[in-house]
C-alpha cells in the first residue's frame, strides 16, 4: 500500500554512547527506511582504560560531553524532536559512569538508556533480522568494550550472550597480559556450549573493526560494487583473509592501511576473534551487517512486525516516492506484467517484481542522455537494506533495460556477477517495462483496459479494444517485438470489439 504522506516526514535519531566512539544517525523514518540521512561519530574511547581503573577516561568523557553539544544542536537546527540515547559497555561498567550520565543527560535533554549486555545483544540480532530478508545463523557485534552473540533462526531470537571481548579493551589490556590477549579470547568463545552444538549456516558481522575488515577484502579483491551490506564471503574465505591480516605489519605490507586507517590497530584483533568465531561454529557464508544495535533499538516490537510483512516494498516506494515520475502508479505497471513472469522464481525472484515496478521510472529529472547508465547507478545504489547484493544488480538491469534497447550493456564488472539465466530474466522484465511505459505516457488507466499474456500456442498476445487502438504506436508494436524475441515468443496484437 502507498504509505501516507506523514511517513515521509518523520525523522528520527538516535546516540549510541559506546566504549570507542560516540554516533549519532538520524533516519527520515525508520520505518519506511532504515538507512540513515544523517550519520556522524567522534572517537571518544570512554572506556580507554577501564579494565585498569574501573572508570572512564577523563579525556574521553571530558571529549564526549562536547560532542553530545555538538549532536544536540544538529537535532535542534534539523528539528528532530523523537530520539533515544543509548550506552553500552563503558557506561555500564565504569564505577564513575553515572556522574557522567547525569551530565550528559542534562545536555541532550533525554534519558540515556543503559543496555544490559543480553539487551545490546538482542538489539543488534533485531538490527541485522530488518536488514535482510531472512536471519538463519550467529549476529556477532563486536565493538569497544565487548563482543555480542545472538543466534537466530527464522528470524526468531534464542541464545544470547555479552562477553568483555572489545576490541578497545583487549588492545589496551596491562603490559603483562598483551601476549594472554588470544588466550583470553579463546578462552571466552570456547565456553559458549550453543555455540558449538548448533549447526550454524550463516555468521553475520556487525561493528566498525569488522566493517572495515570487510571493506578492506573488498579493496584487496577489486568488488566492483561498493557496497558494504550484505557483502557476503564463504566461512574459508574470512578466515583466510584474517589470518593474511593478522598484524599491523602485514597489514602494511598487504598496502591496505589506508583503508583500515583509525582501526588499523583493532584489525588484527578483530580478525583473531573472527577466526576463532568461524572455527568453532564453521559457518558456510558469513555477511557484513551494516545494521545493528542502534537501528534494532529504534525498531519497536509493532514496528518489527510490519517490517517483516513488507519493509522490502515500503522501502522502495518511499525511496522511488521522492525519486520516481509516477511512482504512485507502481501497481498498475505490476498487475499488467506480473503474468508473464509467474515461473520466473529460480532466476529473478517474485518479491522483487514490485519493487522493480516501483522503481521502473526512477528517472525523474535525468538528462536524457545516458539515462539508463544514471538509472542503473541509482538504483544498485538505493538506500535499502533489505536487498542483497544479487538483487541489487537485478533491479538495476531492470532499470537499466527498461530506459535502453536489450542490445546495450551497462558496467560489465557487476554484470559478471550474475548467471546468464538471471541477466536475461532482467532483460526480460526490462523489455516488459519498456512497453509499459509507452502504453502509460498516454494515460495510466490503458493498464486497465490492455491485456498481455502468453497464449497455450506460446504466443505473446496483446489484446486490445478497438475503441482504444490509439494506444497502439509504432513503438508500442517495436517494443512488443522486443520483448517477444527477448522471451523467445512470436508476439500479436488482438483486437477486440
Amino acid at each position: 500500500m502507498i504509505a501516507r504522506e506523514r511517513d515521509f516526514i518523520n525523522k528520527e535519531a538516535i546516540i549510541d554512547l559506546g566504549s570507542n566512539s560516540i554516533r549519532m544517525l538520524i533516519y527520515d523514518n525508520i520505518l519506511n527506511s532504515q538507512i540513515p540521512v544523517f550519520n556522524e561519530k567522534a572517537v571518544c574511547q570512554l572506556g580507554k582504560n577501564l579494565d585498569r581503573t574501573g572508570k572512564l577516561d577523563p579525556k574521553g568523557a571530558e571529549f564526549a560531553l562536547t560532542v553530545l553539544k555538538r549532536f544536540k544542536q544538529i537535532l535542534s537546527n534539523l528539528k528532530v524532536k523523537k530520539y533515544k540515547a543509548i550506552g553500552t559497555a563503558a557506561l555500564r561498567e565504569a564505577t564513575d559512569a553515572k556522574e557522567f550520565i547525569i551530565k550528559a543527560q542534562k545536555i541532550i535533554k533525554k534519558k540515556i538508556v543503559i543496555l544490559s549486555g543480553n539487551k545490546e545483544a538482542e538489539n543488534s540480532a533485531l538490527g541485522v533480522i530488518i536488514g535482510f530478508q531472512k536471519v538463519n545463523g550467529v549476529v556477532a557485534d563486536l565493538g569497544g568494550g565487548s563482543l555480542e552473540l545472538a543466534r537466530v533462526e527464522k528470524n526468531i531470537i534464542h541464545e544470547k550472550i555479552s562477553l568483555p571481548l572489545g576490541v578497545l579493551r583487549l588492545f589496551n589490556q596491562p603490559k603483562r597480559n598483551k601476549n594472554k590477549v588470544r588466550k583470553i579470547i579463546s578462552f571466552y568463545l570456547n565456553k559458549i556450549e550453543w555455540l558449538r552444538k548448533n549447526k550454524i549456516k550463516n555468521l553475520y558481522l556487525c561493528g566498525g573493526t569488522w566493517r572495515t575488515f570487510m571493506n578492506a577484502h573488498m579493496i584487496k579483491s577489486d568488488y566492483p560494487l561498493a557496497i558494504l551490506h550484505q557483502y557476503k564471503l564463504s566461512g574459508f574465505e574470512t578466515l583466510k583473509f584474517a589470518n593474511k591480516l593478522n598484524s599491523i605489519k602485514a597489514i602494511k605490507y598487504e598496502k591496505l592501511a589506508s583503508a583500515t586507517k583509525s582501526r588499523t590497530n583493532y584489525i588484527p584483533i578483530g580478525g583473531f576473534i573472527l577466526s576463532n568465531l568461524i572455527r568453532i561454529c564453521d559457518p558456510v557464508n558469513v555477511f557484513l551487517s551494516q545494521s545493528g544495535v542502534r537501528e534494532g533499538s529504534l525498531i519497536s516490537r509493532s514496528h518489527l512486525r510490519v517490517l517483516q510483512n513488507n519493509s522490502l516494498n515500503r522501502s522502495v516506494h518511499f525511496i522511488s516516492h521522492k525519486k520516481a515520475d509516477y511512482a504512485a502508479n507502481y501497481l498498475k505497471l505490476y498487475n499488467f506484467i506480473k503474468n508473464l513472469f509467474l515461473s520466473n522464481e529460480k532466476h529473478f525472484p517474485h518479491r522483487l517484481l514490485l519493487p522493480a515496478c516501483s522503481l521502473s521510472n526512477f528517472d525523474w529529472g535525468l538528462g536524457v542522455y545516458q539515462r539508463a547508465e544514471l538509472v542503473f547507478q541509482e538504483v544498485i545504489n538505493a538506500p535499502i537494506l533489505k536487498l542483497s547484493h544479487s538483487d541489487r544488480i537485478k533491479l538495476g538491469l531492470v532499470s537499466f533495460w527498461r530506459h535502453c534497447s536489450t542490445k546495450y550493456y551497462p558496467n560489465v564488472e557487476f554484470v559478471k556477477l550474475l548467471s546468464n539465466e538471471e541477466i536475461v530474466a532482467c532483460k526480460q522484465i526490462g523489455a516488459a517495462l519498456r512497453l509499459a511505459s509507452s502504453i502509460g505516457v498516454i494515460s495510466n488507466i490503458f493498464f486497465d483496459k490492455i491485456k498481455i499474456y502468453k497464449s497455450s500456442n506460446k504466443d505473446l498476445i496483446l489484446k486490445v479494444s478497438k475503441k482504444d487502438t490509439q494506444v497502439i504506436s509504432n513503438q508500442v508494436q517495436k517494443r512488443l517485438r522486443s520483448l517477444g524475441e527477448e522471451m523467445k515468443l512470436k508476439s500479436k496484437i488482438i483486437y477486440t470489439n
